[in-house]
């Protein structure tokens, strides 16, 4: 079964929601631990955004985003803007994403990127924002580079205590390059469900 993006409705976490956080199920206790336990707080402090994704009534994902960026260094020689002249590119970090294991594999994680690029679209109305970042869990490495996300060129010496692999994907790029006629504004988060 897939999940189409019209049936799934995406709201900003707020203390209405919290009764729903404890049901929500995930393979990576970290990820369901966050959200019940933090994602509310931070979002208070405005440390973070997190949205909720409800299928029926249900909920069958989240995502949380900060600000972020990324050292131009770090991006493979085909991405930026050769004629930049500063050392990092402003960014926004999908610092978790989630989907119930129970709808895992029918578009829910598909559904919670095109939200977050359409909120990156509205972002850069007001604030320059190039890239999209995440350090992935190693078991989801394979998603994102499916969505064309590359890991960052980081000294690996630096990344063998971690535990999440830095990718990127310059959006601008991107959504340039599969331009097929249509507007960016379609992808607007305004336009989106």
């Amino acid at each position: 079964m897939s999940v189409s993006l019209d049936d799934l409705e995406f709201v900003v976490l707020t203390a209405d929601h919290l009764h729903y956080l404890p049901s929500f199920k995930c393979k990576n206790a970290e990820l369901k631990g966050y959200l019940v336990e933090n994602a509310f707080q931070d979002q208070q402090d405005r440390t973070s955004a997190t949205r909720l994704v409800f299928y029926q009534g249900r909920l069958v994902g989240y995502f949380t985003l900060v600000t972020d960026v990324i050292k131009k260094k770090e991006l493979d020689d085909r991405d930026g803007d050769p004629g930049f002249e500063y050392s990092t590119y402003p960014a926004l970090k999908i610092a978790r994403l989630a989907t119930h294991q129970e709808f895992e594999r029918q578009g829910i994680g598909r559904a919670m990127l095109l939200k977050i690029y359409s909120i990156w679209i509205g972002l850069t109305k007001h604030i320059g924002c190039r890239i999209i970042t995440v350090d992935a869990k190693p078991t989801a490495v394979d998603f994102y580079k499916r969505f064309d996300f590359h890991e960052a060129i980081i000294d690996p010496r630096k990344l063998k205590d971690r535990e999440t692999v830095p990718l990127y994907i310059d959006i601008h790029k991107e959504l340039e390059r599969l331009r097929t006629g249509a507007p960016l504004s379609d992808y607007d988060e305004a336009r989106s469900p």
